[in-house]
């Protein structure tokens, strides 16, 4: 009897302890479920924020892509706009050269035209020149220009000459370290021969570049024309500058002259009666 207590007693406590394992095996069970579902929970959540992050990442680069397209559009506009100021400036630089080249072709800015066989312009005054001469280091004068005079086709050969001409024993004396010649009353001279035949002009003036030889007193300058006669121009001034004086030869030559008697002759005239000559020029117009 006693035996068959213990034994009953022996199988409750071991029906109580599989019931405490059953319990803690559902409580054990029932943990791992809450566990799991917190897991799933913060999965699920951690998930959300993912794509709730990928999400603000693809807005971003929408935004940034945006951005870039409307950076680009500005460029574009500023390139546009660049593109639309080059035009303008392109637009008023061909404006400028019209212009100019329009300019260039206008007969003003082309200056006035030379009569046929002369192309010189005068150094000296109004016009063109037809010779220009000058003394230097020796009494023989070195041409500058002879223009109708040489190369006109009407002017003979003869015409072609500049010298300095002295008579019997007299001598031409350079002066001023050979830049000028002394030239007298009646020799020395200088004679220029030269041709205006076949030119058109209304008006002529002679270029003398001089001073008196002696600084005591003044001189004046003698013209003489075989076909016209002669004029004077003066004073010329006795000191050691040798100024330009001009000498109106309107008078003394045409374009109807005969070529071998066309010339001047220059010589010295009342005061000191010695004039120091450095240059010469005869200009038409």
């Amino acid at each position: 009897m006693s035996v068959m207590r213990s034994f009953s007693t022996v199988i409750a406590v071991l029906a109580l302890c599989a019931g405490c394992n059953e319990r803690s095996a559902v409580e054990l069970d029932a943990g791992r479920d809450a566990r799991a579902a917190s897991d799933a929970a913060s999965s699920d959540a951690s998930a959300t924020a993912d794509a709730s992050v990928g999400e603000d990442a693809s807005m971003s680069e929408d935004a940034s892509a945006d951005a870039s397209v409307s950076d680009d559009a500005s460029t574009d506009a500023s390139v546009s706009d660049d593109a639309s100021a080059d035009a303008s400036v392109s637009e008023d630089a061909s404006a400028i050269d019209a212009g100019a080249i329009a300019d260039a072709g206008s007969g003003s800015d082309a200056g006035p035209t030379p009569p046929p066989g002369l192309s010189v312009p005068c150094a000296n005054g109004p016009g063109w020149t037809v010779f220009r001469l000058h003394f230097d280091g020796s009494s023989s004068p070195r041409i500058d220009v002879w223009d109708a005079s040489c190369s006109y086709s009407l002017a003979p050969g003869s015409a072609c000459e500049a010298r300095v001409v002295s008579f019997g024993t007299g001598t031409v004396e350079p002066v001023m370290s050979g830049y000028a010649v002394a030239l007298g009353t009646s020799s020395p001279y200088l004679r220029v021969r030269y041709s205006v035949a076949g030119l058109s002009f209304t008006s002529a003036t002679l270029w003398v570049q001089a001073r008196s030889y002696a600084t005591s007193s003044s001189t004046s300058i003698r013209a003489w024309s075989p076909i016209h006669g002669e004029t004077t121009r003066g004073p010329v001034d006795n000191d050691w500058t040798y100024d330009w004086y001009d000498v109106d030869w309107t008078d003394y030559v045409t374009p109807s002259d005969q070529p071998s008697l066309t010339a001047i002759q220059i010589y010295a005239h009342s005061g000191s009666g010695s004039l120091a000559v450095h240059a010469a020029e005869l200009c038409v117009q």
